[in-house]
């Protein structure tokens, strides 16, 4: 496909590095140091305007399969999508940072008053509010995904220096019946239980380790590892969108929210919003602020600032001051890996849920990437067609990609040696990124 990418940023890069393998790409971008920050990839960079019709031309978006708009304007992104698809463009995705704009957009009579529509309006920061949630609503849980209608849980712990199993065998370890411990993730590498080093291994502090357990099993499993109490109280720092969404959520959960922000017309705003939380004007890196309002209290702090360095540092505070659980917004992929090695319990970019987007977008139809964790592993659903013949999920399991569960007529199986896969099964897979599309093919095939 020949792809046109407004905005090289965060999002525009990390898409045009997913896509450039497979796609003919294109990135516009004003700045142009953009060029620079692509150059080793395989890409064409225009520097130039979103909105500047010559430069769409130039782009070649009249004869473009598809075109992205995600620069960190909502107002840019839209007027480039409508011009590219006045222009000729197949596809438009515009991404957006507001709720209303989706609203709107998603109204048939929008397109009605336009004359076009956008083919599709991404909302990646909705996405990272609602992982948010669900990370916080498990203590000691660094990442949960929800499967199967809420059937099956995907979830992966932190092995913690002085903790029960830290430098100890994998294999010697007893779960609960209805759990399976899909695999370890150590320095970003994913060893799955189909490694030949995995009956061996001996997990380190760092490891994660990564589980699917059916909604029976799970909170025993969650025993293992849960300390002390629930999540009663959740403080969280910015109050963005996401910051906005997280709260909002966690007040229908019944749990207490205190909300500190910079801006005092937003403050205002999210009182009105939010008639539940505690709404603070001021800094969330002011220590004295912080402990006057009971940081040390909090079960969870949220640290979702549009500031990658105010969120770092708030981050650290929150640990100084003994937060069980800290999960921060991060904009840049290598200020992630910094993030977890200095304490932070999970860092989150909407870029992740942006990607994700944009691979089921252009995927099958029967395939969707559920989540991506350490950057660089996949967490996969397909569901095979009537056509396919049935597979042994024992023959689909690689050292880097395995089967961890199935859907059948609403009943969910963990992964079993003697277990096949059949037309119409929903198939869950964990993989690594550069072999998810093999995988792919292979299950497809």
């Amino acid at each position: 496909m020949y792809i046109v990418i407004a905005g090289g940023g965060e999002v525009g890069g990390e898409l045009a590095r997913t896509l450039e393998r497979a796609h003919e790409v294109v990135v516009i971008d004003r700045n142009p140091q953009a060029r620079e920050r692509l150059s080793s990839l395989d890409v064409k960079v225009l520097v130039g305007g979103a909105t500047d019709p010559d430069t769409l031309r130039e782009a070649g978006v009249d004869r473009a399969d598809l075109f992205i708009a995600c620069t960190d304007s909502d107002e840019v992104n839209l007027l480039a999508s409508l011009l590219a698809k006045g222009l000729g463009s197949r596809w438009v995705l515009c991404f957006v940072g507001k709720g209303g704009y989706v609203d709107v957009l998603a109204d048939p009579r929008t397109a009605e008053i336009l004359g076009t529509r956008i083919d599709k309006v991404l909302w990646p920061q909705r996405a990272m509010a609602r992982e948010i949630v669900e990370v916080i609503l498990v203590p000691g849980a660094v990442d949960v995904e929800l499967l199967a209608e809420g059937r099956l849980r995907f979830v992966e712990y932190r092995v913690k220096e002085g903790g029960p199993y830290a430098r100890r065998l994998l294999s010697e370890m007893a779960w609960p019946e209805g759990v399976l411990v899909v695999g370890v993730v150590r320095d970003g590498a994913f060893l799955s239980f189909a490694h030949p080093e995995f009956s061996e291994l001996v997990l380190e502090p760092g490891d994660k380790l990564l589980f699917v357990t059916s909604a029976r099993a799970f909170p025993e499993l969650e025993a293992h590892f849960a300390v002390g109490r629930g999540v009663r109280r959740v403080m969280v720092l910015g109050g963005g969108n996401v910051g906005f969404m997280v709260a909002q959520e966690l007040l229908r959960r019944r749990v207490e929210v205190v909300l500190i922000e910079a801006s005092r017309e937003r403050c205002e705003w999210l009182s009105q919003e939010l008639p539940g939380a505690l709404v603070i004007h001021g800094d969330g890196t002011d220590i004295e602020l912080l402990e006057a309002e009971g940081m040390r209290e909090a079960d969870v702090v949220v640290a979702v600032t549009d500031n990658d360095e105010k969120n770092l540092l708030a981050s650290l505070l929150a640990k100084q001051l003994g937060v069980n659980k800290v999960i921060t917004r991060v904009s840049r992929s290598e200020t992630r890996r910094l993030f977890e090695e200095v304490g932070i319990d999970l860092a989150l970019a909407p870029r992740q849920a942006a990607v994700r987007a944009v691979l089921d977008f252009l995927g099958p139809e029967n395939v969707e990437h559920v989540s991506t964790m350490d950057e660089n592993i996949e967490l996969l659903e397909v569901e095979l067609s009537e056509g396919c013949r049935p597979k042994p999920l024992r023959d689909l399991a690689l050292p880097e990609v395995v089967p961890v569960a199935l859907e059948r007529d609403h009943r969910v199986m963990l992964y079993r040696e003697d277990l096949e896969a059949l037309p119409g099964d929903r198939v869950f897979l964990v993989a690594a990124r550069e072999v998810a599309d093999e995988a792919l093919a292979r299950i497809l095939g």
